[in-house]
């Protein structure tokens, strides 16, 4: 089964050569530091690096949309 352009696994297929995918998550803060915030001052509550790692966790884990929802019952 071809890997979709989303997954994450075709993009640590493309690991520098010498970099482990540990020390290349250890960069993302940093990474995520350096990201532009095209939010206004006002309201802003949470660091935009944060709210980016946030994002990044949840799409690791599985989430596709913003909405929560509960797990399948079972049975």
């Amino acid at each position: 089964m071809p890997v979709s352009p989303s997954s994450l696994i075709a993009s640590l297929s493309a690991v520098p050569a010498g970099l482990s995918t540990q020390e290349l998550a250890w960069g993302l803060p940093a990474a995520l530091q350096r990201v532009p915030d095209p939010r206004a001052r006002r309201g802003i509550r949470h660091r935009l690096s944060v709210v980016l790692a946030a994002t990044v966790c949840a799409v690791v884990a599985g989430s596709r949309s913003y909405i929560a929802t509960p797990p399948p019952a079972r049975s």
